[in-house]
């Protein structure tokens, strides 16, 4: 983060090393189901919300991370507990926009995904299967709404490295692009670039939804006034005999 942490909302604050370690922990415990995201995974799905065109609500999303039942649902020690880790997963994913936002306003490289890594032979690769698995997970929360990234030119040849490392549906041919722990390490290093350039396609679809959004929310605050209303100057007149003739209120 290059902005000042004084300046930052509390929900916006990036988590510490040890709060990023209590997370791991808790999704690794015994109190979560074999289908509980990871930390790696979880990075992933949360990205792909962050950067994909619409704006999930929290239930939409949330459940996922847990597996694809009620039973997967963990057994939170007590509700503090439960809204702990809800609170550190937000932040999670505000710390992923603000990176984001912050990655075009000053043109530097801030996203930085969350990993695995392997050491072999003393050489450390990234491992970002479990990553984009999650990625594209996110992406399936709302995958009709990703169509036009679908259908961009080059949306495919974006989407490859989550493609290649992510999904379970790999042709011989694909399969032989990630054979090797190179290969993997050398696709794991697109990613960061591609969620960027994912993040600038949907930016101005995200901002007009957005404006969308605020334009009905004040619309319903202050409906139209018909003609036959009473006027709102507090005339006692019609609206079509008072301020709607001048177009103007007094």
């Amino acid at each position: 983060m290059t902005m000042s942490e004084g300046n930052i909302p509390e929900d916006f604050l990036p988590l510490s090393q040890e709060e990023m370690d209590e997370l791991a922990s808790f999704l690794a415990s015994d109190r979560t189901s074999d289908d509980t995201m990871m930390l790696d995974t979880l990075d992933g799905y949360l990205t792909a919300i962050a950067v994909g065109p619409v704006n999930l609500e929290f239930g939409q999303w949330f459940p996922g991370i847990w597996g694809a039942s009620k039973e997967d649902l963990p057994n939170f020690g007590t509700k503090k507990e439960a809204q702990r880790i809800a609170d550190l997963i937000l932040r999670q994913m505000n710390e992923l926009t603000l990176d984001l936002e912050e990655e075009l306003q000053l043109d530097v490289e801030i996203f930085a995904p969350i990993f695995d890594t392997r050491i072999i032979d003393g050489i450390e690769y990234d491992d970002a299967e479990m990553w984009a698995f999650g990625f594209m997970c996110g992406m399936d929360l709302c995958r009709r709404d990703w169509q036009p990234f679908f259908d961009n030119h080059n949306g495919a040849e974006i989407l490859r490295p989550f493609y290649l490392l992510g999904s379970d549906d790999l042709n011989q041919e694909e399969k032989l692009l990630i054979e090797t722990v190179e290969q993997r390490h050398e696709l794991a290093q697109e990613i960061p670039a591609r969620v960027t350039e994912i993040y600038r396609f949907w930016l101005p679809y995200r901002e007009a939804l957005f404006e969308r959004a605020v334009t009905a929310a004040i619309e319903r605050e202050n409906p139209k006034i018909g003609h036959n209303d009473p006027c709102p100057c507090g005339s006692g007149l019609k609206f079509k005999k008072c301020c709607g003739v001048a177009g103007i209120l007094h």
